[in-house]
Order: C-alpha cells, then sequence, then structure tokens
C-alpha cells in the first residue's frame, strides 16, 4: 500500500487532485498538502513541513506543473523519504523566459495576486533543475494532465511502480 502525495500546481488547491484521487486503488493511500501560493521554497517548505507533521516516509511524491517543481527538490534533497517521484507537466524554461519574466511590470503581476520576486525565482529554479541528480526512480509525464484523464494518469503511475518495485 503506497503513500501517495500529491502536489498541486501554483494557484489552485488540493482538490484538484479530485479526479485523481477516485481512480487510485482502494489500497493506495493519497495524502493532499496545501501548498499555497508563495515562492517555490515556501511551497517546498510546506510540503516537507506536511510529510514531518505527518510523520510520512517512503512516499511516492506526484507533483504536477510547479508542484512537479516541489516533488523535485524534495526529491534531491530528501531522498530519503522519497520511493518513487512522478513529474507531470514540469516547467522547463529557458534563460529567455527567465528574462521575460524579469521584464514584466510589478504592478500588473500584482493586480493578479503575483508576486514577481517570486514568479523570477520560480522561473530560474525551473531553469536550473536537474532532473538526473534525483536518485528515486522517476517518471516524466510532460504529456499528461491529471485532469483530463484521471484514470490514465493514475495507470500510468501504476505501471512505472510495478516496473521500479520499492
Amino acid at each position: 500500500m503506497p503513500d501517495i502525495v500529491l502536489l498541486h500546481p501554483a494557484g489552485l488547491m488540493p482538490d484538484t487532485w479530485t479526479g485523481v484521487v477516485r481512480a487510485l486503488p482502494s489500497d493506495w493511500k493519497a495524502w493532499l498538502p496545501n501548498l499555497g501560493d508563495g515562492s517555490p521554497v515556501e511551497q517546498r517548505l510546506a510540503a516537507e513541513q506536511y510529510l514531518d507533521r505527518q510523520e510520512l516516509r517512503k512516499v511516492v511524491l506526484v507533483g504536477q506543473g510547479t508542484g512537479a517543481l516541489v516533488a523535485a527538490g524534495i526529491a534531491k534533497e530528501q531522498p530519503h523519504r522519497i520511493s518513487h517521484v512522478v513529474l507531470a507537466g514540469l516547467p522547463r524554461p529557458d534563460e529567455t523566459h527567465v528574462r521575460a519574466v524579469k521584464l514584466l511590470p510589478r504592478f500588473l503581476l500584482r493586480r493578479r495576486g503575483v508576486d514577481k520576486d517570486a514568479l523570477v525565482e520560480s522561473v530560474a529554479q525551473a531553469r536550473d533543475l536537474d532532473v538526473a541528480a534525483i536518485t528515486a526512480p522517476t517518471l516524466l509525464l510532460d504529456d499528461t494532465d491529471h485532469r483530463t484523464d484521471p484514470a490514465g494518469f493514475v495507470s500510468r503511475i501504476a505501471a512505472f511502480l510495478a516496473e521500479h518495485p520499492a
């Protein structure tokens, strides 16, 4: 029975995973931390604190979008806690994206509730992410959105876990 921790994208809530939770096998335990809407560092800290509070060890981390950045960061920094990592829709910006975000007017972002410094940090972290440094078995799902086909999303994860037993 794997513990599966589902990390939502920034700007969304944990309930974005409702379809996936319903599609999980009955012997899997889903955990849904609220990462908030802070910087990637703040979101990772929120996820790590959640893992600590729930006393979770050797979990399957699944992240979508910026939640995938959080999952990758935890997997790199605390590999002893992670059995498997699933990174779906992992943002992969380049230096052009970082420069473009730096040029955005702060007041326009603030109107949308976005902190410009946090956004620049997030894009830069995504640019610099080295997925190869993750030691846990890692599945990249760049072509999959868990909201449009939750059962298909879960079946791909189940096949991955079967191919890479803990």
